[in-house]
């Protein structure tokens, strides 16, 4: 290639690629360099060189403008003129204060949210103890029972309900309640938590006597049902024995099978639900005959009767509700015994 000499006067400062001076004096003088089409590579990548800042030799040493060599090393290259200085900030330098800045603002940020998710707990439990004050109101009788008090604990996805009864005032007629009035009572509660919470809101409880007796256990996960047990066996009667041993017991209507999901005994009077275990339940019960249909339910009433009875507990009558698999209603049955 054509070697081209050029005279050019050193008034700045550059980068010596083998070798280095602390310090330098301000001086002038004249020189030739050697530009011999050098090119540079970083990591494997040539580097485009700007017009009037090609590397050149002189006396066997290749020069480089400093600004480039330094962005080339991804760092950042300044010019003070003021002070003729020359500022160079590591490429690594720089990159640790961007993540410190940026691990700073996330810090901020959940700085800040925690802050959020403080004063939305504290707006709930000011909402919870509203609600609170307005379930006493609501529900400070359970029939005959005062309700001492009822607490709440938890957040909109799941909260958990304490209610107290003080049975030394009251134990007579705790014993007087039924299954279904302790039910009924606790639906409406359980509804009224959800209404003023969320739909979704999961709602476990229980009802504790002053002396902290568990009596009821109660949940209700969502739109899903109310589930409820009993554990105050000394005020229970017998009707509620019988309608524990009866649940998820099978009855078979033909050779369609039908699962206990719901028993409530009131006042002489029974009321079953039934759910299939059987798929395609609906269409096979429309191919069976009216005849076989009560017939089977005939003897479903009368067996849940007998259980009863067995038990001195008198029933006038059965009522029968049949679903099938996926809780659509197919059909009922009334039953006197």
């Amino acid at each position: 290639m054509k070697r081209k000499f050029v005279v050019l006067l050193m008034t700045a400062v550059m980068l010596l690629v083998f070798g280095g001076m602390a310090e330098a004096t301000v001086a002038n003088k004249q020189i030739k360099v050697n530009y011999n089409n050098v090119k540079i590579y970083t990591n494997g990548k040539m580097i485009s060189l700007p017009v009037g800042q090609e590397p050149f030799l002189l006396n066997g040493v290749t020069y480089v403008p400093l600004r480039v060599a330094g962005e080339a090393l991804n760092s950042t290259v300044n010019w003070e003129a003021e002070t003729k200085t020359i500022y160079i900030t590591d490429g690594t330098a720089k990159a640790n204060s961007d993540l410190a800045a940026q691990l700073a603002q996330k810090n901020k940020e959940i700085a800040d949210l925690k802050i959020q998710v403080a004063d939305l707990q504290a707006k709930l439990d000011d909402d919870l103890s509203d609600l609170e004050d307005n379930l006493l109101d609501d529900f400070d009788e359970l029939e005959d029972v005062d309700i001492d008090d009822i607490k709440l604990d938890g957040d909109e996805d799941e909260v958990e309900v304490e209610v107290e009864v003080d049975l030394d005032d009251y134990e007579d007629e705790w014993a007087d309640l039924t299954d279904s009035d302790i039910e009924d009572w606790l639906d409406d509660l359980v509804y009224y938590i959800q209404d003023e919470l969320t739909d979704d809101t999961v709602v476990d409880g229980v009802i504790y006597s002053t002396d902290d007796d568990e009596l009821v256990e109660f949940t209700k996960d969502g739109d899903g049902s109310l589930e409820v047990d009993f554990n105050d066996d000394d005020f229970r009667d017998a009707a509620s024995g019988v309608e524990d041993s009866l649940m998820d017991e099978t009855f078979e209507v033909d050779d369609l099978e039908f699962t206990v999901f719901y028993i409530n005994y009131d006042d002489d009077k029974v009321k079953v639900k039934f759910e299939a275990e059987d798929s395609d339940c609906a269409s096979q019960w429309e191919e069976l005959s009216s005849d076989t249909i009560e017939d089977a339910e005939e003897n479903i009433g009368e067996d849940i009767a007998d259980e009863f009875e067995d038990e001195d507990v008198d029933v006038e009558t059965v009522k029968l509700y049949f679903y099938d698999e996926d809780d659509n209603f197919i059909d009922s049955y009334y039953y006197e015994n």
